[in-house]
């Protein structure tokens, strides 16, 4: 931290003028220069009319670390002013006092005139600071006021109670709430959890279904791996229950650990997923459905908007940067649309790969994984692996190859 050459008497001046940017750099200077004296200098500016005045006060007493301002920062917590709240929860989980814990807890979970919730993104980073001691009064809290953002705390507090504290969630109508309650759990190992998971696989609820297998595989519950592959009961890849399909296609890739294989083997910037009826699709995995012709077409369509858009530019007398600012656009998409059909075909090769050689487990991944690229070319290696000594494996690639061909034509 740069010294501070400016006297204090100027410093104290200027907080006091009327100059605002002034003010600003004071309060700035005053928190940085450590000086005993500048705690009661900016004390009578967090009740100032201006909330930024206000603002600047409470950040610079933050950073004074002085415990007298321990309680003005701990009363700025209900200023009227969200931003200033927000700017005290932080400044204190700096401090890390653990007097200051109760009130930034009861600041986690504001409540307006229209008592609608506003979460304190200031006060849940400070609790985070104080780990497993935030644990029982995180817990206290929860009775009270149960929220699904207090789970994340107390799963990250370690709490000891937590599975008694949450294994009641698990049938609440709040479907955030038994999410977060079942990750939880799952975490911690609790059979209440896993058991709860397997036996919603047997419900009519679509939705539930796909719920629990999505949780099982984040969980990395390997044993219900024969549970989800009873769930494969049509071979349509895009049907009425294609969320759920692809669902257990992604908890066998949790469970055998082929996503990172499957980025590695041609590796993109993040890209867009997409929803094909109901069934969340990689662009990789879009090229498939959209073949070879097709893939041609939108490439012409790309080319064409360039040329349209230098024509328009020349028709209306535009700058040349917006035919740039297009041709770099369609370029960029282009190429993006490129990349992801040469990592289909990589994937689908990796795959292939894999499903001839590799634990049933992920042999057992590759197939179900191998349907959604919409490949001829993995019609005859699912056919070979519907022979396969492992009964999973078996009952994976018959599976997907039936939905393939079906999904072929």
């Amino acid at each position: 931290m740069p010294k501070i050459d400016i006297p204090f008497e100027t410093l104290i001046a200027d907080l006091r003028g009327s100059d605002w940017i002034k003010r600003c750099d004071a309060a700035r200077m005053l928190g940085q220069s450590r000086d005993p004296r500048a705690v009661d200098a900016l004390l009578p500016d967090l009740q100032d009319e201006d909330w930024k005045v206000r603002r600047n006060a409470v950040q610079a007493l933050g950073t004074l670390k002085s415990p007298r301002a321990l309680e003005p920062l701990m009363a700025a917590l209900k200023d009227r002013v969200a931003t200033v709240r927000e700017r005290a929860a932080v400044r204190l989980g700096r401090i890390k006092d653990l007097r200051a814990l109760p009130a930034l807890i009861e600041a986690l979970m504001e409540v307006d005139k229209k008592s609608h919730i506003h979460f304190n993104e200031g006060a849940w980073q400070a609790i985070r600071k104080f780990g497993v001691k935030a644990g029982p009064h995180l817990a206290e809290l929860f009775r009270r006021q149960p929220n699904p953002y207090l789970i994340d705390l107390l799963s990250e507090s370690k709490y000891d109670g937590l599975a008694e504290l949450l294994t009641p969630l698990l049938s609440h109508s709040d479907a955030m709430m038994r999410e977060k309650a079942l990750h939880a759990l799952g975490q911690l190992g609790d059979v209440n959890a896993i058991d709860f998971l397997l036996d919603a696989l047997e419900k009519d609820d679509l939705n539930a279904k796909v719920n629990a297998v999505r949780s099982l595989g984040q969980l990395k519950i390997v044993g219900s791996a024969p549970r989800l592959l009873g769930l494969l009961q049509e071979e349509q890849l895009y049907g009425p229950q294609a969320g759920l399909y692809r669902t257990v296609a992604d908890a066998f890739q949790e469970f055998s650990d082929i996503k990172k294989m499957l980025t590695n083997a041609f590796p993109l910037p993040p890209t867009p997923s997409f929803n094909v009826g109901g069934a969340e699709t990689s662009l990789p995995e879009m090229m498939g459905m959209l073949g070879n012709e097709n893939f041609q077409k939108l490439n012409g369509l790309l080319s064409d908007a360039e040329s349209r858009a230098e024509e328009v530019s020349e028709r209306l007398g535009l700058p040349p940067e917006v035919v740039k600012a297009v041709s770099d656009q369609t370029w960029k998409f282009g190429t993006m649309f490129a990349d992801a059909r040469d990592a289909r075909v990589e994937q689908v090769k990796m795959l292939i790969n894999i499903l001839e050689a590799g634990s049933p487990l992920i042999r057992a991944a590759a197939a179900l994984s191998l349907p959604w690229y919409m490949d001829p070319q993995a019609l005859e290696p699912l056919e070979h692996a519907k022979q396969d000594f492992d009964e999973m494996v078996r009952r994976a690639a018959g599976w997907s190859h039936a939905a393939l061909k079906n999904a072929l034509g």
